[in-house]
């Protein structure tokens, strides 16, 4: 009885001894940024196998990806896997299994999973959780165009994961996006509306863009304007003037003479008279 009991309690500080102390994913990423995916145990690390996968959002394979592992002492061994855009994958500190991704791309979004297990004594801890790899591009534009039937549109370039995009006034919304892509893992977005200028004028209207993970957050991603039809209309009217043709012709080339030239033209005038009289003297 009591041998059992002490094998029992045996196995018990055996299955205790292995964990993940320390485990870490970020869950949203910004496009052309660095993550620090995180994985420390308290199993004894000459016994024990470390291996990361990675299995891509979207991935039509089931099975997910090793990107890293070390076994039972050996050396680290960062796999890295053949996609497109390449995975970069470094070790954080050379004594952990700690790795860093960079430069990562919207392609590379998914679940993450660091595996650790003692072969010796069948103990097996997993840890994972999803990160994805966002895009705001350049943030949501909105615009008015015509003059009593105005056309609001919303619109966003280079954007992932897949978008949603909102026209909305008061408690009225228009969501009805048009959808580009992916090309590259981005999307173009926009949505229009068609609205009575009686009906917006000296109305705040907001553009935004969402997204179905609520994870991913941004200061640009919603823009607002407050509608005024002269301001609108004077902007897009407005044109520069045009000097070319003027038929303005400067001072300096007017046909009236100058009081120099006046001067001139009465002493050729007295000069001539005296010549004459003096003549006719004679």
């Amino acid at each position: 009885m009591l041998r059992t009991l002490s094998l029992v309690l045996c196995v018990v500080a055996v299955s205790q001894q292995l964990d993940i102390s320390k485990f870490s994913v970020p869950e949203a990423v910004e496009k052309g940024s660095d993550a620090e995916l995180l994985c420390e145990h308290d199993g004894t690390e000459k016994e024990t196998i470390v291996k990361w996968f990675w299995k891509p959002e979207g991935a039509d394979e089931p099975t997910p990806i090793m990107i890293y592992q070390r076994a039972l002492g050996a050396e680290k061994k960062i796999i890295i896997p053949r996609t497109e855009p390449l995975l970069n994958i470094t070790l954080i500190e050379e004594d952990k299994h700690n790795l860093a991704l960079w430069d990562l791309q919207p392609e590379h979004s998914g679940t993450f999973e660091c595996k650790v297990e003692e072969e010796q004594d069948f103990q097996e801890r997993r840890n994972s959780s999803d990160m994805v790899v966002y895009s705001i591009g350049d943030g949501p534009k909105l615009s008015f165009e015509g003059e009593e039937e105005v056309l609001v549109v919303c619109e966003a370039f280079g954007v992932a994961p897949q978008p949603d995009i909102t026209i909305s006034y008061d408690s009225t919304t228009f969501n009805t996006t048009v959808l580009e892509g992916p090309i590259d893992g981005l999307y173009n977005v926009s949505a229009n509306a068609t609205l009575n200028r009686q009906d917006i004028e000296g109305v705040e209207i907001s553009c935004k863009l969402s997204f179905e993970d609520e994870v991913i957050t941004s200061d640009v991603m919603a823009v607002a304007d407050t509608y005024h039809s002269d301001g609108w209309l004077a902007t897009s009217t407005a044109a520069p003037e045009d000097t070319a043709d003027s038929t303005e012709v400067p001072a300096a080339l007017g046909t009236e003479p100058t009081p120099d030239g006046a001067e001139r033209t009465t002493a050729v005038w007295a000069l001539a008279a005296l010549a004459t009289l003096l003549h006719l003297q004679l």
